[in-house]
């Protein structure tokens, strides 16, 4: 069978980009760096799905009720 269909993103030559422009970027750096490099990445994401979550994880402060 025959497919017509032309592929417009190739994951495994984005995936080698990736992969050396990350290399560049930690060249020279010790183990800890190379982790933090890492860490960072995961916290700027999770901020990110934070800030994209809505309204619904707002927090609201209540002042406690006086005794």
């Amino acid at each position: 069978m025959k497919t017509t269909k032309t592929k417009t993103f190739d994951a495994v030559a984005e995936a080698r980009r990736w992969r050396e422009a990350v290399s560049h970027e930690t060249a020279g750096l010790t183990r800890e760096q190379v982790q933090a490099f890492f860490n960072r990445d995961r916290v700027v994401a999770a901020l990110g799905a934070m800030r994209h979550a809505g309204e619904s994880t707002c927090i609201v402060r209540e002042e406690p009720p006086e005794q």
